[in-house]
């Protein structure tokens, strides 16, 4: 009798009070390194849950016990239960999970994001980057995607976008594809898991702009190329340790736009900034999530 295959995911619910719910995802994406969705669903208000997903294997049981005595102190901090659970997902499953709940949307002015199995039916004007997402994270429905997406869009709108571009942790590649879609001329995605380096260059390929990309597992650490724009939607932690590298990869006048951090870590992350010498440009938030741009 054959073996079942597997879980190559498992996904992780955290059900906390609103005011416990941003701590949870804090932690929730400092622990995976990964992006994770936070559904206000009840009505009337009531916990709010808090999704995201551990790679099967490694440091799971680790990682599995950390969650739940970290939703044991939430739950004494806040006088009431922060329920967690886990639920294993077989590799067909977590694509049919993003299919399911992936539907081309508008999430700037002017730009949709389209799965390749569905119709987009953009606005006149409106741009469409085609992202199927794989197992790499990064469809534009993340508040700190949006905002990076609304900074580069006010980019060119204002005729500002540069020529060139970074992408420090590009996932999917979707802040990569849509600065090309806005007018930049080429651009370099980074990622060191080498499913986001495959997501990437299958969705260069699927918006015809595999020619203006080019797509590396290279750290950071080890480009020396220097670049007029660096985008990084990374975590507070990542941004943190990565400062003094994303600072010496960024062109004398340039600008850089960080994001994947909450609104309470923004003084943290500003401060290993400015220890290499940047200034804070603009700072936005959205649903608790804050970006900042740099130069």
């Amino acid at each position: 009798m054959p073996q079942s295959e597997p879980p190559a995911w498992i996904e992780v619910i955290l059900l906390a009070p609103a005011p416990q719910a941003e701590a949870a995802a804090d932690f929730l994406v400092t622990l995976t390194g990964l992006g994770v969705e936070v559904d206000d669903f009840s009505d009337p208000p009531g916990p709010v849950q808090v999704k995201g997903f551990l790679p099967a294997g490694g440091d799971l049981a680790a990682q599995k016990a950390m969650l739940s005595r970290y939703a044991r102190e939430l739950s004494e901090q806040a006088g009431e239960e922060v329920v967690v659970s886990f639920q294993d997902l077989a590799s067909e499953d977590w694509g049919q999970n993003w299919k399911k709940h992936f539907k081309p949307r508008a999430v700037t002015r002017g730009l949709m994001v389209a799965p390749p199995w569905e119709k987009a039916e953009p606005a006149p004007g409106q741009k469409v980057v085609v992202i199927d997402p794989g197992q790499a994270f990064g469809t534009g429905q993340h508040e700190s995607t949006t905002l990076c997406l609304a900074r580069l869009e006010r980019l060119a709108e204002r005729d500002l976008l540069p020529p060139r571009l970074l992408d420090v942790g590009c996932g999917t590649g979707i802040l990569a594809l849509a600065f090309l879609l806005f007018g930049g001329r080429a651009a370099l995605a980074l990622d060191l898991d080498p499913e986001a380096v495959a997501a990437t260059e299958h969705n260069a390929a699927l918006n015809g702009l595999e020619g203006r990309l080019e797509v590396s597992a290279t750290p950071v650490q080890e480009i020396t190329e220097r670049f007029p724009l660096i985008v990084a939607n990374l975590t507070a932690k990542d941004l943190t340790a990565l400062a003094s590298a994303l600072a010496a990869r960024l062109s004398p006048g340039g600008e850089m736009i960080v994001s994947g951090l909450l609104v309470m870590q923004i003084q943290a992350v500003r401060a290993a900034l400015e220890a290499e010498g940047l200034a804070l440009l603009e700072q936005d938030s959205l649903a608790g999530w804050a970006c900042l741009v740099m130069g």
